[in-house]
């Protein structure tokens, strides 16, 4: 019983002590951030095909890029094969700010490390930026998280750092169901990663996405607000 008590006590700090921590310094590396079961269970043309909602963001093209409160955002994904046979993910991304459309063509080369990506974006339709603004930067996409089969999800993240700091953080819940049970499923995994630092970082943290009166969606499941 005396151990059992002990380790109950115990039991807070040691789950605190495996969350990775990370800083504004450097960006974390794709294998800091992902779960321990995305090396091993990943599955690139299994697991990222798919209609998504993002059901949340932490995204500085997103927000405050868009100064409203971006609406009705989604990713349509499939794998595809460039000429020469490397595989990548093209990702029909759309974005609703103040009413109008933003639809995104983003693209990611899959990479021999399960769930890391290299990403681009050849022409960008984010709102008041030109249109090659990003074309020569190339987005490590690290899939921190996933859940498998027709209710999954991916949480993903971009980083970018230069000059000793760290420039630019992206995190993305994708998620094939707009279900607080897969917000809140993905909003633990984040927290067990380390991802805390910037979703709950002020004025713009974690910023969740309404998915009310969205006309191009589908309407099967239940709505998040």
């Amino acid at each position: 019983m005396a151990v059992a008590h002990l380790v109950m006590l115990l039991l807070p700090a040691l789950v605190a002590a495996a969350v990775p921590k990370f800083n504004n310094s450097k960006c974390p590396s794709f294998s800091e951030m992902q779960a321990p079961h995305v090396a091993t269970d990943f599955r690139a043309e299994r697991d990222i095909p798919g209609y998504y909602y993002e059901l949340a963001f932490h995204d500085i093209t997103q927000r405050p890029l868009c100064p409203g409160k971006p609406r009705c955002i989604t990713s349509e994904k499939a794998i595809q094969s460039h000429s020469d046979g490397v595989k990548f993910v093209n990702d029909t991304w759309n974005l609703q700010c103040f009413g109008a459309e933003y639809p995104q063509t983003l693209l990611f080369n899959v990479t021999k490390d399960n769930g890391y990506l290299r990403g681009y974006v050849p022409s960008t339709k984010i709102p008041f930026l030109p249109p090659s603004v990003v074309a020569g930067t190339v987005f490590p996409d690290t899939v921190v998280d996933f859940k498998t089969g027709p209710e999954g999800w991916l949480l993903e993240v971009q980083c970018v750092e230069a000059l000793g700091h760290v420039l630019f953080v992206g995190i993305n819940f994708y998620s094939k169901l707009k279900t607080e049970e897969a917000f809140q499923e993905m909003k633990a995994a984040g927290e067990a990663r380390g991802l805390g630092l910037w979703m709950n970082s002020k004025p713009f943290g974690l910023q969740r996405v309404d998915h009310t009166n969205c006309p191009k969606e589908p309407h099967t499941s239940t709505l998040v607000v």
